[in-house]
């Protein structure tokens, strides 16, 4: 297999990575809100966000950080900056697209329409 495709299998991962990784953050994010505004006081406060950074969700976020960024690294290795760059921004419409799926957020027609005016964009770069 060639450098250039197993780059491209590499972005792939990053950008599933990358899924995961955004919306465990999603979650995590709910979690510390719930526990900070639950406590008492400031000493409460980091208490109960210190549970939280170290609760299973904290974990598998900093495991799936540290194999992004092991993983772009092998990418870029393989692959010139110019391309590698546009390939990770489809990660970004995964995910947006995927919070609405997942996660119930809004996708309107507006914000569809933005997507998918962005996923042209990258198209043009990368096959420029």
């Amino acid at each position: 297999m060639s450098s250039r495709v197993e780059g491209m299998l590499l972005i792939v991962l990053v950008i599933g990575l990358s899924l995961v990784f955004q919306v465990q953050m999603k979650l995590f994010g709910g979690a510390v809100a719930l526990a900070v505004t639950r406590a008492n006081g400031l000493a409460g406060g980091a208490a109960a966000l210190l549970d939280v950074a170290v609760s299973w969700r904290g974990l598998v976020i900093a495991v799936l950080a540290l194999a992004q960024f092991v993983v772009w690294l092998m990418a870029l290795a393989r692959l010139d900056l110019s391309l590698a760059i546009p390939m990770l921004s489809l990660g970004l419409l995964v995910v947006a697209w995927s919070g609405g799926v997942w996660l119930g957020e809004d996708l309107n027609w507006a914000r569809m329409l933005g997507l998918c005016a962005t996923a042209v964009g990258i198209c043009l770069v990368i096959y420029s």
